[in-house]
Order: C-alpha cells, then sequence, then structure tokens
C-alpha cells in the first residue's frame, strides 16, 4: 500500500506544515552525553573545534566539535560548575562554581592556574576582557568583581547590586562591563572620552534579568528576565525591542558571529525548552528549536553556524544553522 495514504504519514505531512506555518525550524541536532548532572555553561573556543561544558557533576569537559569526542574532563571544584568561558587566546579556561569561587585552568594539560575566593556564595557567572587579560565574576553575593587574569589577585569589587548577579559581558571593545542582577537592573560600567569611571543603571521593569549578551559590533545589549521576555537596547541605553514568545525563564541569550540573529533560549521547569531565533534588523522570530530538556545555556561558534545548548536534562544538542 502507497505510504502517502498511511495515517502516519499524513500526521507527519500536516506537522509539518504547522511547523513552517509558525516559522519552526525543523533542525535535527547532535546531542553530546557524558554529563550526570545539568549543563549549566558551554563555551566555543576562539579557533570553534574545541567545546568546553560545565556541570552540576562538579566537572568541566572538553569536547571536539567534529567529532564529538570527549577530550578531557576537568576536575577540581567541589560543587556545581554553573558557568565556562575560554579565554580569548583559548589557552585559559574560566570556570565558576556553587562552591564560592571561580578557577583559571590551563586548557592543554587541565591544570588549574588560579583558584580565585573572595565570593560568599555560588559563582554564577564570569567574563573575560577581549584582551584576555581581566576576568569577571558575579555571584549569589550580590557582587561582580574584577581579576587579574596573569595573577588571579582581584583588582576591583562592585556593590551595586542587591541581588545575585546572574550575568556578566564585556563589550567587544573591552571599555564598558555589563551586569545582570535578580534586582531587575542592569548595570554598565564605561569609561567617559576624558577616561573617568561611569555608570548607567537600566531598569526594563520587566522582572529579574537571567541572562546578558553584546551583539559582535556592540551596540545592542540584549537580556532575558525570568518571565519570558527579552529586551534589547542599543546606544546610550534605548530601548530597541521587546521580544515575546518564551514561557519560561530567559536562561541564556547569544548572538551570532554576523549580529544578523540572536538566540534565546527558556525552560521553566516543567517541559523541554525552546531555542528561539530572532532576526536582529526586524526583530521578527526566525525560528524554533525545542530541546529535550530546559535550556540553561547557549553559545555560537566563532567561525561558522553552530550552535550549542547545555541543558538541565544532562545533554547539550548542537544545531547546524546552516542557511537559517
Amino acid at each position: 500500500m502507497d505510504d502517502r495514504r498511511q495515517p502516519w504519514f499524513l500526521l507527519a505531512v500536516f506537522a509539518a506544515g504547522i511547523a513552517l506555518a509558525t516559522g519552526a525550524v525543523a533542525a535535527e541536532p547532535r546531542t553530546l552525553t557524558g554529563h550526570t548532572g545539568w549543563v549549566g555553561g558551554v563555551a566555543f573556543g576562539p579557533d570553534g573545534k574545541t567545546l568546553a561544558t560545565a556541570s552540576a557533576d562538579h566537572t568541566v569537559k572538553l569536547w571536539d566539535v567534529e567529532s564529538g569526542r570527549e577530550l578531557a574532563a576537568l576536575k577540581g571544584h567541589a560543587d556545581y560548575v554553573a558557568v565556562v568561558a575560554f579565554g580569548p587566546d583559548g589557552k585559559t579556561l574560566a570556570t565558576g562554581s556553587y562552591d564560592h569561587t571561580a578557577k583559571l585552568w590551563d586548557v592543554a594539560t587541565g591544570r588549574v592556574l588560579h583558584t580565585l575566593r573572595g565570593h560568599t556564595g555560588a559563582v554564577l557567572t564570569v567574563a573575560f576582557t577581549p584582551s584576555g587579560h581581566t576576568l569577571a565574576t558575579g555571584g549569589i553575593d550580590g557582587t561582580v568583581r574584577r581579576w587579574e587574569a596573569a595573577t588571579g589577585r582581584q583588582s576591583a569589587l562592585g556593590t551595586w547590586h542587591r541581588s545575585w548577579v546572574n550575568a556578566v559581558a564585556f563589550s567587544p571593545d573591552g571599555n564598558t562591563l555589563a551586569s545582570a542582577s535578580s534586582d531587575n537592573t542592569v548595570v554598565l560600567w564605561y569609561r567617559d572620552v576624558a577616561g573617568r569611571l561611569r555608570m548607567r543603571i537600566l531598569q526594563p521593569k520587566a522582572a529579574e534579568l537571567r541572562s546578558l549578551a553584546f551583539s559582535p559590533d556592540g551596540r545592542l545589549l540584549a537580556a532575558g528576565t525570568r518571565y519570558g521576555l527579552l529586551k534589547v537596547w542599543g546606544g546610550a541605553g534605548a530601548e530597541v525591542a521587546t521580544l515575546k514568545g518564551h514561557a519560561g525563564d530567559v536562561w541564556a541569550v547569544a548572538f551570532s558571529p554576523d549580529g544578523k540573529t540572536l538566540a534565546s533560549g527558556d525552560g521553566d521547569w516543567n517541559r523541554p525548552g525552546d531555542v528561539r531565533l530572532w532576526d536582529t534588523t526586524t526583530w521578527k522570530e526566525r525560528g524554533k528549536l525545542t530541546h529535550t530538556g530546559e535550556v540553561l545555556c547557549l553559545a555560537f561558534a566563532p567561525n561558522r553556524p553552530l550552535l550549542a545548548a547545555g541543558s538541565w536534562d544532562r545533554t547539550v544538542k548542537l544545531w547546524d544553522l546552516t542557511d537559517r
């Protein structure tokens, strides 16, 4: 009998039609498995060949992107590892953990270079300056700290937030440090043309801020919120867009390397999470990717249309977004 007359075939065609009509992206991802706890951080190396993942199993794993093979497991934290970031030269990793420390690692050897102590609660977020000389960290204690990457010495302390600091990010030129908090604010620290340190506070009135990312050209700043909204700001902190569509907390945001796409990931603990893709010219939703668990983190490869998403279900999905 012709398969096209079978109920399963007709149902599949009907579902595909719905997906196209709603702008969903039908892409079959690769899945990386190996962690035994949720995956809260993902980061590509600067050459795009290596992926680092941070997990509640207290480890950081390194993966070969092409083959999906696990290369190494870095052990040293005494509690959940919440976040991971590559230094711009690809030789150093930074991690933040619920053990109240951040660590700097030598990628080649897996050795801990420095353990950064000072936070009095979990370290939820880390970010390098574009030069790699400075690392910023933020955490449950509400502080933002800056550290010299070469020595591990704390160089600055910011106490302007009144609740958890969930995300920090440097602008591509390194001149601005942004921090997003559960106190419903984004704080921008920057130097003016005279070299004086200035602070600007963005208060979107959209609930707690969960995630943060600068566009590659530094002209846009995107933030995800607790109740499913995304906020995007432009120059001088002017609001550019409010994006709706997520059903749960927007735990992760990331811009594609060409700046044309903003990805955002969500989850509400009770269902698989979605990754939504937004056109940064029109701010229309371009597509949707469905994970098998709540999406906690996102990262684009620096040199190819590849998106990684870590999840509460202990897996990492890799989507090829060619022609998306």
